[in-house]
């Protein structure tokens, strides 16, 4: 006997039909029972929650990466600002990472910079609309102000490229998709976004700290699992570009890269240290072989100034044992 399913895929072929609406019209007014037309309800659903695929207006934006500011600051630690010498390293990161994000395509952020506590692990983090953090752990590794510019501009071109975006517009589509029979909390979210999907897929946050809270906690879950290995080069690619506009010696950062651990786990989708630097050797060598002398690199020209008095806080270098991870 035939499945319902089987119905359904015999009437759709019968109907020889090109449209995804057409053939849904078709099968409900073929009322081939209950379960059937579930299945087209939940196709519905499914179609109507795919126009959140859209970017996020910049409210939003300012919004989600509030929030997983807020986050990232929890998890490590706090902020280093107890007194002045702490405010004097702040406002040193914030200096360095400003003058970088100015030569961004996203000039306009409101770029924040800001050292977190965490002595333990060599990190950096960032957010939505402009939000860059490093761990104490990662300064303690680093031996000139070259080697900061270029973890910080990593980190601004993942901003820029909008890769944390990405995850949060996959993470809206998969919660509007959650059907409505598992009741409770979840429920009420897929709900909210559903209704979003109706208008032009873009949600206020700031006035729905509910959906905020679990949009936020749903991207940093979804940061657990790593960036893409193209998104990681594309951020390091553009990260070489800020700091050759800012005079910085990218082979610095080559230089520290080189000191990090490969990923593994979650991060083994990253690509190799090795393969990085060499990207970051390649980009180099063209821009050297440039013909138009105004694009054209002189690397004797590129700077790597010593750390300021301010850098002393962070307490002993000592060489990073870990993988730089990064939220995006």
């Amino acid at each position: 006997m035939r499945s319902r399913m089987g119905v359904l895929a015999a009437a759709a072929l019968g109907l020889g039909l090109t449209s995804c609406a057409q053939v849904t019209k078709e099968l409900k007014k073929a009322n081939l029972g209950s379960d059937v037309n579930r299945v087209m309800e939940t196709a519905e659903k499914v179609r109507s929650c795919d126009k959140l695929e859209v970017e996020p207006a910049i409210q939003e934006e300012y919004a989600l990466g509030s929030a997983l500011a807020i986050h990232w600051a929890q998890r490590g630690g706090g902020l280093m600002l107890s007194g002045a010498a702490e405010e004097g390293l702040n406002t040193y990161v914030n200096t360095v990472g400003r003058n970088l994000a100015m030569q961004s395509p996203r000039p306009e952020l409101g770029w924040t910079f800001g050292v977190l506590k965490d002595a333990q692990h060599f990190n950096a983090l960032s957010a939505p609309a402009g939000y860059v953090f490093v761990t104490r752990g990662l300064l303690q590794g680093v031996e000139n102000e070259a080697q900061l510019a270029g973890v910080l501009s990593h980190e601004i071109a993942h901003v820029v490229l909008k890769h944390a975006l990405r995850q949060y517009v996959a993470v809206k589509v998969s919660k509007c998709q959650v059907t409505t029979g598992l009741g409770g909390a979840a429920a009420l979210i897929a709900s909210k976004l559903a209704n979003a999907s109706q208008l032009d897929g873009r949600l206020d946050l700031d006035s729905d700290p509910e959906l905020l809270g679990d949009l936020a906690e749903g991207t940093v879950e979804a940061f657990g699992k790593g960036n893409r290995r193209d998104e990681e080069l594309a951020a390091d690619a553009l990260a070489v570009e800020l700091m050759l506009s800012a005079g910085y010696d990218p082979r610095e950062y080559s230089r520290l890269l080189g000191q990090t651990a490969d990923g593994g786990g979650l991060l083994a989708n990253h690509p190799s240290r090795t393969d990085r630097q060499n990207q970051i050797k390649d980009l180099l060598q063209k821009r050297q072989a440039a013909t138009d002398p105004l694009t054209r690199l002189d690397v004797a020209s590129l700077q790597r100034p010593a750390l300021p008095a301010a850098f002393a806080i962070v307490g002993p270098g000592k060489k990073p044992t870990g993988v730089a991870k990064d939220a995006k």
